[in-house]
C-alpha cells in the first residue's frame, strides 16, 4: 500500500523567511519517492506552510497513484500522514474561515482530491513524522530513526 508523509518547516530560511516542504512516499515499507523543496512564497503562518506542503505532496500522490493504476494496483485512498491538525481541518472543511483567507484559492484543490477519495489526511505526531528528515536539521538519533523508517539502508 502506498503511504505518504508530508511536513514543512515554517519560515526556516533566515534570509527570506520562506518555508521548506518535504514528503516521503513509501510502498511495501521502502521509500519510492521523496522531495525537499523551498516554498516559492512566504507563508504568513505555520498552517499555510503546512497546507502548501500538502499540496506539493498531493500532486506527487496523484502521479504515483496513476502509475500504480497503470500497473494494475488498487485505487483505495492514499493516506497522507501529517502533523498539523489545523491544515487537516482546513482541507476537510471547505467552509470559509477569516483566519485562513490568506491561503490562495488554488491551494484548495486539495479539498477536491479528498472529496474524490484519492487521498485521505491522517494525523501523525511530530515525533513519528518521517518527512521531518527533509525539512529540518535533526539530532543524529532522530535522523537515523527516520532514515531507517524510509527503508533506506547504507551500503558498505
Amino acid at each position: 500500500m502506498l503511504i505518504g508523509y508530508a511536513d514543512s518547516n515554517w519560515a526556516s530560511d533566515i534570509n527570506n523567511r520562506k518555508s521548506m516542504s518535504g514528503y516521503v512516499f513509501k510502498l511495501a515499507g521502502t521509500a519510492v519517492s521523496w522531495s525537499s523543496k523551498k516554498q516559492t512564497t512566504v507563508a504568513l503562518s505555520s498552517t499555510k506552510a503546512e497546507y502548501i506542503a500538502r499540496v506539493h505532496t498531493t500532486k506527487e500522490a496523484i502521479w504515483l497513484r496513476q502509475l500504480l493504476s497503470e500497473l494494475g494496483q488498487g485505487t483505495h485512498p492514499t493516506p497522507l500522514l501529517i502533523d498539523n491538525q489545523s491544515a487537516i481541518a482546513i482541507a476537510k472543511n471547505p467552509k470559509f474561515h477569516n483566519h485562513t483567507k490568506h491561503i490562495n484559492i488554488h491551494y484548495h484543490f486539495l479539498q477536491q482530491v479528498i472529496d474524490n477519495n484519492m487521498v485521505e489526511l491522517e494525523y501523525v505526531p511530530t515525533g513519528d513524522q518521517v518527512a521531518n528528515i527533509l525539512t529540518k536539521g535533526l539530532p543524529p538519533a532522530l535522523h537515523n530513526r527516520f532514515w531507517d523508517a524510509m527503508g533506506i539502508c547504507c551500503f558498505g
